[in-house]
């Protein structure tokens, strides 16, 4: 049973930030579903034989007026797109492979979703599941929604989250009947085993719900009328409570986007480092002069303090007004599709006007970064993604530290970016690629951080080619997802593509952005460091210290990326210093680390790579 609470807000002018705050919409308590029994316990899916033409396709909430503002800027080229051309060389892949197709799912689009956390890949589209261990191996599913939640709903839009505070996983999907929010949050580490599980039953249909993780509460962006920005009672999920509330905002000041998906995203923590104590979340979404009542383009951020203990004392604030250079984010009205295909008058949605998921947000020592993307319009409907890094101290106003437009000069789109931050501060973007000469594929880029502003740094990588093209339906994505890693450095990506005529699959891609040197016989580029690893033969490896004194007897141990040592041993001593070998055959792909020290505990070096046989 649902409870509801009505708050009435006034608008007030939006000149500051956080000078103002307004109280929740609505306070709704939702219903514990109790818990699920074990998931690696439930029969699979039977995937389809053959893919029928009225495949269920996703309901959504949208709009399609056209471009209102024909003088809206840039009213030449984007001013942002990347002048130079990237100078670093493309990255490899750690391990790439295919996630769900469409005879599992068995609905358009996928809307693929997943992460990565200690030991296990979630992943999740319409409307299945599976989970997989990090080197690709399926280890559950396929599942429906249906299955997963225990309950017969299988309607869709789900999300994958890791909460790597908790070390839990959380799993949503929409219910169309109730207009509800169904919620699933992991009993334990494990995401085979049990699940608490949550209805919130809203007053509009919760299309496109995107979440993110927060240490004060999970929140929420909904396409639907009224209140569209939410925070749920993050501990009473964790702790399977009777009673979760979810308190619902309105985005004072904001202009929808009239010609497509509404689409303002929360922001996302990542990293082990939490805000500062009483650190509000955040809401952000773009506006674009283009659309009827913005006049110049810019970025809106909230402010969100919700108080679960007296949730009507909860408040939103005005929001900070943030300009940027100029964009276009207006494309074909949503439901003509936007990306040409080849040999097909079918175009494909590309999801313009809205923030790409998910807007992830990174705390280091001295500032915060708030990373997010869209597409824009670079003219006749081709598609770059603009980017933005923002930053701030503490809980002060947002500035834009970088913004660029990433794009070739190939007449390729390249659209439903999604972007995250590792430990170092460097930055990946996955997307999708695709035009009348190109069927829809998935690729990466990136930078490192103190690489130049606003740009891209390294080459773009192939992730798949497209194998065919849709022709039953314009409905694409509706969005990909780009995790990372617990290890802080390993990227994780999700995206849609087709394998052959009117079949769709995801793939699911692991890399990093490190420069470490990829120990592949025969391809091995020098490392200049005093600690250096070469390939002996295929299943041997050497390390070698130079220029090293040690008063005691040198050791050395492997250690995987969860700590775990995968070989020890005692150096040899040499006329410029020590090595040793170890054996490779036993051990998986991925970053290890090489620590070395001494008995006498005087000496103690590291050093990361990465294992690609």
């Amino acid at each position: 049973m649902k409870k509801i609470l009505f708050y009435v807000a006034l608008i007030a002018s939006f000149t500051g930030f956080a000078q103002e705050k307004f109280p929740p919409k609505k306070i709704i308590t939702g219903t514990n579903l109790g818990v699920s029994v074990p998931l690696r316990d439930l029969a699979q899916i039977v995937p389809l034989d053959s893919i029928p033409n009225n495949l269920r396709i996703i309901p959504n909430n949208m709009r399609n007026a056209p471009k209102s503002n024909q003088d809206a800027l840039p009213l030449g080229a984007d001013p942002m797109i990347q002048k130079n051309a990237p100078n670093r060389d493309a990255q490899d892949i750690l391990i790439s492979f295919d996630g769900i197709n469409v005879s599992e799912g068995q609905a358009i689009p996928p809307d693929p979703t997943g992460a990565a956390g200690p030991n296990h890949y979630v992943h999740a589209v319409n409307s299945a599941i599976k989970v997989f261990n990090k080197n690709g191996v399926l280890l559950l599913g396929p599942l429906s929604l249906a299955q997963f939640f225990q309950n017969g709903v299988n309607d869709g839009d789900p999300i994958v989250m890791y909460d790597q505070l908790a070390d839990r996983w959380f799993i949503s999907q929409f219910n169309d009947g109730s207009n509800g929010l169904l919620i699933a949050v992991s009993e334990t580490a494990d995401p085979t085993s049990t699940y608490f599980r949550y209805e919130f039953e809203l007053d509009d249909f919760p299309d496109y719900p995107h979440y993110a993780v927060w240490p004060n509460a999970y929140y929420l962006a909904a396409n639907k009328n009224g209140d569209v920005a939410y925070t749920i009672d993050r501990e009473a999920l964790l702790n399977d409570e009777s009673d979760p509330v979810i308190i619902g905002f309105e985005l004072t000041g904001i202009i929808r986007n009239p010609n497509t998906v509404f689409g303002p995203q929360p922001a996302n923590l990542i990293g082990s480092t939490s805000p500062a104590n009483d650190a509000p979340g955040y809401f952000v979404y773009l506006q674009d002069d283009s659309w009827p009542g913005v006049v110049f383009d810019h970025l809106k951020v909230w402010e969100v303090e919700p108080n679960f203990s007296n949730p009507g004392i909860s408040t939103i604030s005005v929001p900070q007004v943030i300009p940027t250079q100029a964009f276009e984010s207006t494309f074909q009205p949503f439901g003509n599709g936007d990306v040409g295909q080849p040999g097909s008058a079918q175009a494909i949605d590309n999801i313009g006007g809205v923030i790409s998921y998910m807007a992830n947000y990174r705390v280091f020592g001295d500032y915060n970064s708030f990373l997010l993307n869209f597409n824009v319009n670079l003219g006749d409907d081709l598609s770059g993604i603009r980017w933005y890094e923002l930053r701030n101290e503490g809980a002060q106003e947002f500035t834009v530290f970088q913004e660029g437009t990433w794009t070739l000069d190939d007449n390729v789109n390249r659209f439903m970016g999604s972007m995250t931050m590792n430990d170092d501060g460097d930055i990946a973007l996955g997307y999708n690629v695709g035009s009348f000469g190109l069927a829809a594929g998935l690729r990466f880029t990136g930078r490192l951080d103190g690489d130049t502003l606003n740009e891209m740094s390294f080459k773009e990588q192939t992730i798949i080619d497209g194998a065919g093209i849709q022709t039953n339906t314009n409905r694409f994505g509706d969005y990909a997802q780009m995790t990372i890693d617990p290890d802080g450095e390993t990227f994780w990506y999700v995206g849609e593509y087709f394998q052959d005529e009117d079949f769709w699959s995801t793939r699911i891609t692991a890399f990093n952005l490190d420069n470490l040197p990829l120990l592949t016989v025969g391809a091995f580029d020098e490392d200049k460091a005093d600690i250096q690893i070469y390939p002996l033969s295929k299943t041997e490896m050497e390390v070698i210290v130079l220029d090293v004194l040690s008063d005691g007897l040198l050791r050395y141990d492997i250690l995987d990326i969860k700590g775990v040592v995968v070989h020890s041993a005692v150096f040899s001593e040499t006329t410029n210093g020590f090595k040793g070998q170890f054996d490779t055959s036993a051990i998986s792909d991925g970053i290890f680390i090489v620590s070395i020290y001494n008995t006498t505990g005087s000496l103690s070096l590291t050093k990361k790579f990465v294992l690609k046989q």
